[in-house]
């Protein structure tokens, strides 16, 4: 199951954008590709605006870290198009600047997932 963890400042993400967000993000995800909506997980977790930080400072107003978990075996160029889509998803849905969303994308084996 691909599994897309958001973390922003609660600001960032308020009334309206989440949902919003996890619509852009799971649409985007089947779009790029190909699999079902019925399988995308999207979890969005509140920062302070104490705990994020890049270069050893807090981390610009806005940013947003998206960590992606795929299934492996998906095609080098899918993944790459998909961290994009991704990264423009979150700008679309929130508002953000390009400049301070951050997209991670891994792919997890079978045999290191458990799902009901």
């Amino acid at each position: 199951m691909p599994t897309y963890l958001v973390r922003a400042r609660t600001e960032t993400l308020g009334p309206g954008r989440r949902a919003r967000l996890a619509e852009q993000l799971t649409d985007t995800h089947t779009r790029v590709t190909g699999g079902s909506s019925s399988s995308v997980q999207v979890i969005i977790e509140d920062l302070q605006g104490r705990d994020h930080f890049v270069g050893g400072r807090l981390a610009p107003v806005g940013s947003v870290f998206v960590r992606g978990h795929l299934p492996a075996g998906g095609e080098e160029a899918t993944t790459k198009a998909l961290a994009t889509a991704v990264r423009e998803a979150v700008v679309a849905a929130t508002d953000v600047s390009a400049e301070v969303v951050w997209v991670y994308l891994s792919e997890l084996a079978a045999e290191g997932m458990v799902e009901p």
